[in-house]
């Protein structure tokens, strides 16, 4: 029998993990394994001196398992290169291999920013090994939010089944063979994470920015053409969207760290499956550059990513014309490409609500809406939007905004526009409305009147910010009239090739000191994002009134 005392966790994304790296091995007699470690992990620097001792004297045993499959597979280990040493907390930089010893590496990850620490492996088995029932916890994993008392349940106990360790946030397990005295209980615990689409917990931030995409539009098959950005498994030179992203944020993360990631719908083009699979490895390699986990992520559809129907009022069953838009399954796999991402279920918006609290000691409430049920034809309101009745209602109300006053930032995200984008909108563009919620104005009135500070939105591929004076409806008699100022952002497309002058655009948006500093990155033909423009705004503290959001300055 094997004699496993570290076991480390992986998932196929973008390769058959396990393929790759025998593939090297076949070609190099060793490779390089590198460590994903997840958000809420430290630098597991124990293990990694364990393991490097071990190695000096012989070859090490350690138990790969894949959480796709359940399976462990057998690796020997006769190197590792260590995370470096910090104060105890997760370490965020980047470990790599000496650059002779880059072709060690498989190159779906070569150059990846993940991995935090590396492991030289000179063979894998090609066969799972026998390991539930037979092997046990060594000592209790390093799990965040669980009592001592309740991981100590843990300790020499079997592990039972694949699901007890899935359930685990984290990457690395100390174990022992079973003896026969250890408890077989099974014991799941769940994944601390946020586990409705609506929460009120405060999801702690580690760093005051916001990056807001929007309109990735990854597309496959005959409209491959539609994303501009190459895809992961595709072999090519040219950027990923993520990796022009992240070039970007690297030459700014030093000075200010994203805490939160926003994206605001068109994830895909017709709503296949294979496209939010392509958005789905596309948004979990972010969030890994990031150091971030799905708590820290925001997401609502957009018109490409769900059904809309054929005829001039909502109806889920009636005929899509498939030449042009999303498929009848789309809003099926925009389901189940939430789950994938979040693992809990969507709730009938499709919307979501959150709690943020950032390290400038500002916390932000997030209401993000689905604005696509609003049912459209090829030729009548195409790529109109309208809100689901009750959705912000029901979110605004979960998240406490009772009434306008708040020291906290209030923000709404949608897909469609809350106001025209251009001074003379073409008269062709009438039939689709221009790319306007039906109920913008509602929406304006809603979001004002609830103490909304900031909308963010997408769809039409344009950067645009605007800021509007709400008032009630004079005919009725209203407590007050006006109800507030409403700033808004749309993003430019951060992966369309449907834009204007080949340009594509993320936003980022930094919380300081009094008040917000909005970032606009432009890429232009495929080349890497530099920053635009900044625009400020400031944040007011008006008495009783609570926290404010001033007009807009700049650009600088």
């Amino acid at each position: 029998m094997s004699d496993i005392k570290f076991l480390f966790r992986f998932r196929d994304l973008v390769a058959s993990t396990i393929e790759e790296h025998e593939r090297v091995i076949k070609q190099h007699n060793w490779v390089w394994w590198g460590w994903w470690k997840r958000p809420s992990e430290d630098s597991r620097s124990d293990v990694w001196d364990d393991l490097a001792n071990s190695t000096k004297s012989s070859k090490v045993e350690v138990g790969l398992f894949d959480a796709g499959s359940g399976k462990v597979f057998l690796a020997e280990v006769i190197d590792v290169i260590k995370p470096p040493k910090t104060d105890g907390r997760a370490t965020e930089n980047i470990v790599r291999v000496p650059e002779q010893e880059e072709d060690h590496v498989p190159s779906y990850y070569r150059a990846s920013p993940f991995s935090r620490a590396w492991m030289k492996i000179t063979n894998i088995a090609s066969e799972p090994v026998a390991f539930f029932n037979e092997y046990s916890f060594a000592e209790a994993p390093k799990l965040p939010n669980y009592t001592a008392a309740t991981l100590r349940r843990l300790v020499d106990k079997k592990i039972v089944s694949a699901e007890e360790l899935r359930l685990m946030d984290t990457t690395i397990w100390r174990v022992r063979q079973a003896k026969p005295t250890d408890s077989s209980e099974q014991i799941l615990l769940s994944v601390q994470a946020l586990s409705d689409a609506v929460s009120t917990e405060v999801v702690r931030c580690k760093g005051d920015a916001i990056l807001h995409l929007t309109d990735v539009h990854f597309a496959t098959g005959q409209n491959r053409a539609e994303h501009v950005w190459r895809y992961e498994q595709e072999e090519e030179t040219r950027h990923t969207m993520v990796e022009a992203i992240a070039a970007a944020l690297a030459k700014r993360e030093s000075k200010l760290k994203t805490g939160l990631l926003i994206i605001s719908g068109d994830f895909a083009f017709i709503g296949s499956a294979a496209e939010f699979n392509e958005a789905r490895i596309a948004i979990q390699r972010l969030l890994g550059i990031l150091d971030l986990s799905t708590d820290h992520l925001v997401i609502i559809p957009g018109n490409h990513d769900i059904q809309w129907s054929t005829d001039a009022t909502y109806d889920a069953n009636a005929k899509v014309d498939p030449t042009s838009q999303a498929s009848k399954d789309a809003k099926k796999n925009y389901e189940e490409f939430y789950r994938q991402i979040f693992r809990h279920e969507p709730n009938r918006h499709l919307s979501m609500g959150r709690r943020f609290a950032f390290p400038c000691g500002m916390t932000i409430d997030v209401c993000g809406l689905n604005s696509s049920s609003l049912g459209t034809g090829k030729n009548f309101l195409a790529g109109m939007g309208r809100t689901d009745e009750g959705a912000f209602g029901e979110v605004a109300n979960q998240l406490g905004w009772n009434d306008d006053k708040t020291m906290g930032l209030r923000l709404l995200v949608i897909h469609h526009h809350l106001a025209v984008t251009d001074d003379l909108e073409p008269a062709q563009g009438f039939g689709k409305g221009y790319g306007m919620a039906v109920d913008a104005v509602r929406i304006q009135r809603l979001a004002a009147g609830s103490g909304v500070h900031l909308a963010l939105h997408g769809h039409k591929h344009r950067v645009f910010i605007w800021r509007s004076s709400v008032y009630e409806l004079p005919e009725n008699t209203q407590p007050k009239f006006k109800l507030g100022e409403l700033s808004i952002i749309g993003g430019g497309s951060a992966g369309s090739s449907e834009t204007t002058n080949n340009s594509n655009y993320f936003n980022v948006i930094e919380l300081r000191p009094g008040k917000l500093a909005l970032n606009i990155f432009k890429s232009q033909n495929r080349g890497l994002f530099g920053l635009m423009q900044t625009w400020d705004a400031e944040l007011l503290l008006c008495g009783e009134n609570g926290l404010k959001l001033g007009d807009w300055t700049g650009p600088r």
